[in-house]
């Protein structure tokens, strides 16, 4: 099991991208949270299997259409039991 630490840097602030982070962490059965930071970013915490982890890093690339991504920052940590029981926006 893995925990993702993703920052995402573009234009992904008032178009809705955190509540489809949300919705798509879900779909795949993720936990952890979504939360804007400064500069008009947004930073994910998300744990699971690195299959489904890497998969999820592909839909937030490319799923949003009203989102542009410059560059994605990702820490990886394996981990033994999960933080978080959901997945949830932190405001």
């Amino acid at each position: 099991m893995f925990r993702y630490e993703i920052t995402v840097i573009g234009e992904v602030q008032r178009i809705g991208y955190r509540y489809f982070v949300s919705t798509e962490a879900r779909k795949l059965n993720l936990t952890g949270g979504v939360k804007n930071i400064q500069a008009g970013n947004v930073e994910i915490t998300a744990e699971g299997e690195k299959d489904i982890l890497e998969n999820f890093v592909n839909i937030l690339k490319t799923k949003h259409k009203r989102a542009r991504i410059d560059d994605m920052k990702i820490l990886q940590t394996e981990i033994t039991k999960k933080e978080f029981s959901d997945f949830n926006i932190v405001f």
